[in-house]
Order: C-alpha cells, then structure tokens, then sequence
C-alpha cells in the first residue's frame, strides 16, 4: 500500500506547473484584495462617497437645514445653478440632482403637494437610487417636524387658547430646535462587518481560492478507471485502502497548493480547510466524470459557501433570516474558530 501511496502522490505532483502558475496568481490575487480592503478600512464603507448636487430655489431655512441633516457619510450634497448641475449630470461628474421648486417648504407646511424633481444618470443606478431615498427621507422628515408644530397649536386651539398667539413662539422654538438637531438625534455609525475589516475579508476570500485549488489538480479527481481498479483487485488491496490511498494524493497536492494562503490562515486553519476540501474534492471526482461538470461543480459549491460565509456581501446588508446560511459554509467555520 505504501508504494501505491507514493505513486499516487507522484502523479498528483506531476500539476506541479499549474500549481506554480496557481501560487503566483494567488500573490497578484491577495496584493489586490489587500489594497481594496485598506480603502475599505479607511472611509468604513462599501460604496464610493459620491456628490449629488441640489438645485434650490426655496432658500428657506427649513429645507436648507434638511439637506444638511442629510449630507454626511457617503453622500455628499452641493448646491449649485441649473445649468451647471444639468453640465455636470451629463458629463458623468455627478450621478443625480434634486431640484426644488419655488415656495417648496410653504406648500409642505399648509399641505399641498409641490413635488421636487430628481434628475439622474442611467450610468450610476445604485447612487441614483441613493440620491431619491435622501430626498424623500429628508422631505418626510420636515413633513413630520412641521406636523407636531400643528399638533401643538391644535390642542392649544381645542383648550381655548388664540392660535394666533402662538404661531410666533412655536414655529421659533420648532426653528431653535433644528438649529439644535445634534441634540435631539443620537446619530451611532454601526461598523461594516465585526472584528477586524482586513481580516473579515481577507480570510474568507482565502477560503474561498483555496476552494477553487481543487480546478488546478482537476484532471485527476476522477475515480480510478476499471483497468485500476481491477489491478487493485488482483493485489486483493482492500476498498478503504484504495479510498484512502485516492484521497492522500489529493490532499498532498491540496496542502502544496495551499502554501500562499498560510500567512492569511495560519498553519492549522490551513490544514484543516485543506483536509475537508480534499475530501470534497474526492466526491467531485466520484460523481461527475467529465472535466466541464466536474469544473462548474466546484467553482458552484466555492462561491455558494464563500457568499453564505457573508464575504461577497456582509451581512449588514443582507436580510437578517439569511444570517442562518453562515452555518452551512465552510468559509465561516474556518474564520470562526
């Protein structure tokens, strides 16, 4: 048995170039992810800050104070004429303009519908996307701030009280409170993925392309053809000796094509992923016998875990029911522990 071990990883090293070729597009592969992920780090998001520019021609101070509330974070709001948003709209400079009407808060304030207008670039749906939830955010939540101002003269009104000595001390304490709105809003920043950015991403992903070694050495995953087979039979080597005599060669080119994902992994986590992708990689070989299925087989099951692993898309933006597909990922389990 011995011998048929040694030969057997003798054949699995025979890839040796293609793992060669595998290791040095797995240094340009890291140097890359490692770049992005120290932009991620640095500005604490997944998405570009971007501007979108405001054309406004209700210059109160109402619905200057609402788009202030709202340019922070990604999104950065700039005032501007028309002509030049609409310049800047169709040169790609901005994504999305907002344009507000004449009287816009007036109407608001006394309920008439006066519709601002959003003009977007086709190129940039996600930031177009972005610029209508501000605007609509920020007129809802005038809209509800000036609601509690006619509450309050409501009831005023219903204890007997003249409306018209109240307009004036109300509105200007609604006015001194927007003034103040850092004092009545707890703003708290959750934290794009939990621990250390770097890691989060970087560990997944190494997973992920340790997974993908399997393609390298993929010509050989198959089960031994009948004329092996029948060689086994004659020497009488026992079913679990020709089992574990097909998956050493395969976990022996595993470990050797696993060597760059080492300083991401560590020494242990490396063996383990490894060892359960050797064996994954024995059943891909067991059931689909051509190259084509058995490549698309693979690259499936690597990209399903490394997804359900929260790597593509942290699970801060994703549906709080689909945090249970972590559990099903090899990806988690080898960052977890």
């Amino acid at each position: 048995m011995l011998t048929m071990l040694t030969l057997e990883i003798k054949r699995y090293f025979s890839t040796f170039a293609g793992i060669l070729v595998f290791w040095l597009v797995s240094l340009a592969m890291f140097f890359l992810l490692n770049v992005a992920v120290a932009e991620l780090t640095q500005r604490g998001s997944l998405f570009e800050p971007f501007t979108i520019g405001v054309v406004n021609h209700d210059e109160t101070a109402e619905i200057l104070f609402v788009f202030n509330f709202f340019d922070e974070y990604i999104i950065d709001l700039q005032f501007m004429e028309m002509s030049e948003a609409m310049e800047q709209l169709q040169n790609g400079i901005i994504p999305a303009f907002i344009e507000i009407p004449p009287n816009f808060t007036q109407d608001v304030f006394v309920g008439i519908n006066s519709p601002f207008t959003i003009f977007v670039n086709n190129s940039y749906p996600l930031q177009a996307n972005l610029a209508q939830l501000v605007a609509t955010g920020g007129i809802a939540y005038l809209s509800v701030s000036q609601a509690g101002v006619f509450a309050t003269l409501e009831y005023a009104q219903m204890q007997g009280i003249p409306q018209s000595e109240l307009i004036l001390p109300v509105n200007i304490a609604f006015a001194m409170e927007l003034l103040n709105h850092q004092d009545i809003f707890q703003t708290q920043q959750l934290p794009l993925v939990a621990g250390n950015v770097a890691d989060y991403f970087l560990r997944r992903f190494a997973v992920f392309w340790q997974f993908l070694g399997l393609l390298v050495i993929i010509k050989i995953l198959p089960w031994y053809s009948t004329a092996m087979l029948a060689r086994f039979k004659l020497a009488q080597t026992p079913k679990i000796n020709i089992i574990t005599i097909k998956f050493a060669g395969i976990f022996a080119a595993m470990l050797l094509v696993s060597a760059p994902i080492i300083p991401i992994l560590g020494l242990a986590a490396t063996f383990g992923s490894a060892l359960i992708i050797s064996l994954f990689g024995l059943l891909a070989g067991k059931i689909c016998q051509q190259a084509s299925n058995r490549g698309i087989f693979i690259f499936s099951v690597a990209l399903s875990m490394y997804f359900a692993s929260g790597g593509i898309v942290p699970f801060a933006f994703l549906p709080q029911g689909l945090t249970v597909m972590r559990f099903f990922s090899l990806n988690y389990w080898v960052v977890f522990f």
